[in-house]
Formats: C-alpha cells, structure tokens, sequence
C-alpha cells in the first residue's frame, strides 16, 4: 500500500484547555507521514506557547501565526502552505481515535476524490454521547458522487480526507465571514469529486461543549434556516462565475435548498423564505415537488411505507420521506389518490 503525504490542518483560536488532547490525538495516529499545519488565528491565551511546545517536540508540526481572521481564514492560510496529496482537518477543540489515517488511507483508489469516516459526538471530558443521526454514512464502499447522494452525506471539513488537486485545480476555498463554511466549501468541490470511499471507522470525536459556534442557544427555526441562506446564495453565485449553474450544479443547488428545508419548510415563519428562494433560482414548482420532503408523524409511516413510490432516507440527520409527486400523480388506484389527499394535509 502507498503512503501518500496526509496535510493536517489544525485551525486554533483560544482553546488552550483541548489543544493537547487535539494534538497528542494527531501526532500519535499510526499512519506516520502526515504534514501538521496550525495556524494561530490571533490567539489571547496561551494556545501559542503550547504550540510551539509541539512543534519543537515534532518536526511534522508547522506553525503558522496571523492576526484573527476567522476559521475559514486559518483553513485556507493552511491550505496556501499544505504540500500532501491528501488533506484533513482537526478543529482544535476535537480530537482524533487512534489509528483513523490508517484506516481511512487504506480506503484510497485512483477514482476517490473523498474519504469519509464515523464521527462520534462526546462531552468535553470525553464521554460518548447519544447517537447523532447527522453523522450517519452509507455502507462502506465506493459510490460515484451525485447530487443525490451530496444531500446524504456529512458537510464537515474534518469528517474526510480531501484530494488536495481537487482545491487546487478549481481554486477551491473557504468563503470568510460565513457561519456554516464547511457546507460552502462542500458543495463547490462535490461537481468536481468522481467518487467518495467510506471507510467504516468512527475516526473522529466531535466535543459538544457550552459556548462553540455551533451550540449557541436562542435559535428559532427561522434564524436557524436563515444562516443557510448566505451559503446557497454564495455557491449559487460561485457556480455562476463558472458558467456552471445550468449544468449538473443546478441540481447541487436543488439538493441543497432540499436539505435547508428539511427541518424547516412546514414552519410557518419559513415558507416565504422559501418561496423566495424557488423564485430566485427559477425552480419549477413541479422540479421541487419531486424534492420535497415531508416529514411523517409516526401513525402514518407504516402507510406510506407501503405505497410503492415512496422510499426513507435519511437528510442532515432528519428522519425523511421523499415522495415522488410524478408517479404518485399517475398512480390511479384509491391507495395512490388517498396518499394524494393525506399528502395535501402537510403542504
């Protein structure tokens, strides 16, 4: 098996009291040839020292210091001076399981642009948590990348191994000043990925803990969904300035509107957000409905299990069914018209 040079890149900004952990997790992984690249964003406390503690203790570990710029600044100051084939990414309050690149490196072939592998929430002392359906992956294997199977998958920068040549070759970067980058960043490079491997381990240990970005409290669904709505409209605008929107990248873009919906579409507050949004984009009303998901209350899944036309799956870790209007509108039997009349009850 070849060993291709794995980038590691370790944003930090004030998260002294995990730092260790993070990079103790990293430097021992079992696969060896690895480029550690942190950059401290601007830093108060006292992350600096402790990264120059490693650094001087392991010569893979390169330190690189700016003022505070944001995490998708120190991602891409990483990404200017990462030489791997392949990257990764270790947010400096998370932590690795051992032997991860290993496994995750075994699953490359000439084909697979991403490696995907389990993450596993914790609390900070380290302790699993329940089960986070977000997370979930397909069978281990090879799959070609499709819109489709984009809308299934886990966004995280650090929840996969990257092709670095993909960034590279489409001048690929984090956009500053959006909270969900990762999802950004994601979907620019899904037209350009041939196809993911997924590697079976549960790698990565994502730490819930009070005061991070992604758990701050007070979010309505409204507030919620609208902090999605810089990342569409930006990739949509990225995708045009490639003359890309009218191709496959339409379809990323549907995907993409499917998965900000999924939690929040039969909120009230919501609906004029995402009539907006079909509007700007130009999506038929007929396109969407082949898309739409509905999520069904526990009394009636039984039912729509067994109407043929429908199929479950799982969207950003949200229990869905997608129903195909088309086919269910051709479908002439009393199944097929009652499932149209209970159908209209959730619009």
């Amino acid at each position: 098996m070849s060993s291709p040079l794995l980038s590691v890149i370790v944003p930090v900004y004030n998260t002294a009291p995990w730092l260790r952990r993070c990079l103790d997790s990293i430097c021992v992984q079992s696969y060896r040839n690895l480029e550690i690249l942190c950059v401290n964003d601007g830093s108060t406390d006292n992350s600096a020292e402790i990264l120059a503690e490693y650094a001087a203790s392991d010569e893979r570990i390169r330190v690189f210091t700016q003022e505070n710029a944001g995490l998708s600044a120190a991602r891409n100051t990483a990404l200017e001076h990462a030489t791997g084939e392949w990257v990764a990414g270790v947010d400096s309050d998370d932590y690795l399981a051992p032997g991860v690149y290993e496994r995750a490196v075994a699953c490359v072939s000439p084909g697979v642009d991403m490696v995907f592998f389990g993450v596993q929430d914790v609390a900070e002392d380290g302790t699993p948590l329940p089960h986070n359906a977000y997370f979930d992956l397909p069978e281990a294997g090879e799959y070609a990348m499709s819109p489709e199977l984009a809308s299934r998958l886990n966004v995280c920068f650090w929840s996969k191994l990257w092709r670095r040549t993909v960034l590279e070759e489409h001048l690929l970067r984090f956009p500053h000043g959006l909270v969900h980058e990762d999802e950004a960043m994601f979907y620019l490079a899904a037209p350009f990925v041939r196809k993911i491997a997924v590697c079976p381990e549960i790698g990565y240990r994502y730490v819930q803990r009070t005061g991070s970005i992604m758990n701050g409290g007070g979010m309505t669904p409204l507030k919620r969904a609208q902090r999605y709505v810089p990342v569409l409209e930006y990739t949509a605008a990225e995708y045009q300035k490639r003359g890309m929107l009218q191709g496959i990248a339409r379809q990323y873009i549907l995907k993409m509107m499917v998965c900000l919906c999924a939690g929040t579409y039969w909120e009230p507050e919501c609906q004029g957000m995402h009539a907006h949004l079909l509007r700007r984009y130009r999506f038929d009303k007929d396109d969407y409905r082949l898309e739409r998901l509905l999520p069904v209350p526990r009394w009636l899944r039984l039912f729509v299990s067994r109407y043929p036309q429908s199929k479950v799956y799982r969207c950003c870790g949200v229990a869905v069914w997608c129903v195909c209007y088309s086919e269910a509108g051709r479908a002439m039997s009393s199944h097929g018209m009652l499932l149209g009349r209970l159908m209209k009850l959730f619009r």
